[in-house]
């Protein structure tokens, strides 16, 4: 549990947002449709006002024919003002085209945030996703965009029907103070005492908002690290512990959805009961002035009609603070995921268009969360058509130096150079476009396996699916599937065996046509005959090929001209398999992995 003192400092350290301005941005990315829905809402608000003033101009000519029988031709000024009437049903139809408009465009900015955020999302390195759980990155990209009353919906529907509101209500307004304006000031009652709630509620309804879409994104976080762990709940019996687990989460999240609901209700009451109460005064003050003789009939109707249309706008005006302070909320969890520090990207990055060396110069590492250095001092170099194999006890640092030689992990201190240029100057996807990485956890993509084959290759010809798989020991097996390249693995490869799941990642790898290669322990999903049948490949076919092999299989030896032996983070050795043997703590590593010296 946090303490006080961690969330003040947390809450410190989030990104002030202007969110108007945030909200300028976003419109203006799609100016036409704004423009087009701020004139299709002003025309249907004057539309819908015209009408109860045609309407009393119609029942006062009615009463004046009424009152003066034997004028010429009475219905003739009926008519000119029915035509009026036929003429702004006209405009009002095109008018109303406005709310599909409006729904359209609420898809059109979900659509956009949401590509413009999971692009800000793919730039981020490890420290990001070691802060955000992917279950949490997920809410903030769907669930708090999507429907209502969430940000999508605010940017366009929320505003709008707002902007109606207002506009009604101004319009209205106008009418009723050509009608009378005494009553007109009684109406106005309701206004300053509906503003006045609002801002004494505001930061109530900002907190609760906020601590609902948290508790959103844990109950996502916990439903995405069931489904990827399900295998081990169901192997150590554990789903009724997992099961409270997520019980927990999730009454905390109907602690918070209540705390949301009542809020709204109680805010709802209040205005809606305000607004009744002004509406029953003005209509009696409205009745006896009609009774009287000081107001007409049709201007009484006409004064009532408005009065009743005025409800919801003025019913929806404080609701636009309340759903915008919602929208503030996804805003600020949206710019906390952009305003995360990004990998530094060199000013003039130089391109690698082929790779033929690769350096680690006195390299060093360390994981901020973790105590010491995962890499101390690591020198080793690297051309085409080597063979480096990088052994040592688990924890040595392995997996840590092929993702700093993909470039995944920024050198704490030392360097590593491709062609003699340090990484981090070079162009990072020209270089990652020439190396085949194969990670320790074989991930496959929902999709067909001819798809996952040919992910990384911007333009597969007809033979890549083929060679590459025919390259992993794969090829035989994908025949005995009923559909063969084209049947469907499922998400992160669920219908393949470990092993079929590490070959694939290979196929993916050799499709690229790599000119430098990296095995993250990819022989312990893989059989002896298969490791066997797949090195032999590799090595007929890319004599050229550089490759990095890690390995807790010590056979992977006889394939590999050098060897890098780490341990706790450090290069105790580096040299070929005979020169290490000298090395004192590289035998004791070798009898103790194969049971005799040597």
């Amino acid at each position: 549990m946090k303490s006080e003192l961690e969330e003040e400092k947390s809450e410190a350290e989030k990104p002030r947002i202007n969110h108007l301005a945030w909200i300028s941005v976003i419109w203006s990315e799609r100016g036409g449709l704004i423009v087009l829905l701020f004139f299709l809402t002003l025309l249907s608000s004057a539309v819908a006002v015209v009408y109860p003033y045609l309407s009393k101009i119609l029942l006062d000519t009615i009463q004046g024919l009424m009152e003066k029988p034997g004028v010429a031709d009475p219905m003739v000024e009926v008519n000119r003002i029915l035509m009026v009437f036929v003429a702004v049903g006209v405009v009002g139809f095109v008018a109303s085209i406005f709310p599909g408009i409006r729904g359209m465009t609420n898809s059109v900015f979900e659509h956009l945030i949401r590509g413009k955020y999971f692009k800000k999302v793919l730039s981020k390195d490890y420290h990001f996703f070691a802060k955000f759980q992917s279950g949490d990155i997920v809410t903030r990209l769907t669930d708090d965009l999507y429907d209502f009353p969430k940000l999508s919906w605010f940017l366009c529907s929320g505003i709008f029907r707002a902007v109606e509101s207002i506009s009604k209500v101004a319009f209205c307004l106008v009418a009723m103070f050509l009608l009378n304006p005494k009553l007109t000031l009684y109406s106005l009652i309701p206004v300053p005492i509906m503003i006045a709630i609002f801002y004494i509620t505001q930061d109530r309804i900002y907190d609760t908002f906020q601590k609902n879409q948290q508790s959103i994104s844990a109950v996502n976080s916990r439903l995405e690290m069931s489904f990827s762990g399900v295998r081990i709940i169901k192997a150590y019996a554990c789903e009724d512990k997992y099961r409270r687990f997520f019980k927990d989460v999730l009454e905390t999240r109907r602690g918070t959805e209540m705390a949301v609901a009542k809020l709204e209700v109680i805010l709802h009451l209040i205005y809606q009961y305000i607004d009744y109460v002004a509406q029953v005064g003005i209509v009696f003050a409205g009745g006896l002035m009609a009774v009287r003789g000081e107001i007409s009939i049709g201007t009484f109707y006409a004064f009532y009609t408005y009065l009743t249309m005025l409800i919801y706008p003025i019913l929806d005006i404080p609701q636009l603070f309340v759903s915008g302070k919602r929208a503030f909320v996804n805003i600020d969890r949206l710019e906390e995921i952009a305003a995360f520090p990004e990998p530094a990207v060199p000013v003039n990055p130089v391109l690698v268009d082929r790779i033929h060396n690769v350096e680690v110069r006195d390299l060093s590492f360390s994981y901020g969360d973790r105590p010491g250095n995962a890499l101390s001092g690591i020198n080793m170099s690297i051309s085409r058509g080597e063979k480096i194999g990088v052994i040592g006890p688990v924890g040595s640092g392995k997996s840590t130096l092929v993702k700093a030689l993909l470039g995944l992990l920024p050198p704490g201190s030392g360097q590593v150079l491709v062609n003699g240029q340090d990484l981090q100057a070079a162009d990072i996807q020209s270089y990652r476009a020439r190396v085949g990485y194969v990670p320790q956890e074989a991930l496959l993509f929902s999709g067909t396996l001819k798809d996952n084959v040919e992910f990384g290759t911007d333009d597969p010809g007809p033979a890549t699916f083929g060679d590459a798989v025919n390259a992993a020991q794969m090829a035989n097996e994908i025949e005995d599937f009923t559909d063969g390249e084209n049947t469907v693995v499922g998400q992160r490869g669920v219908s393949l065996s470990g092993g079929q799941k590490q070959r694939m990642a290979i196929a993916r790898a050799v499709a690229r046509k790599p000119e430098l290669m990296l095995f993250d322990d990819i022989t312990a999903s893989l059989d002896a005959a298969n490791e066997e049948r797949l090195m032999r490949w590799l090595e007929e076919t890319s004599k050229e090929l550089a490759f990095v092999i890690v390995s807790h299989r010590l056979s992977t030896l006889q394939y590999v001209d050098k060897v890098l032996f780490l341990d706790g983070g450090k290069a105790l050795g580096f040299g070929t398999h005979e020169q290490l043997l000298g090395n004192p703590r590289y035998r004791a590593f070798m009898e103790e992995h194969l049971g005799k010296a040597g």
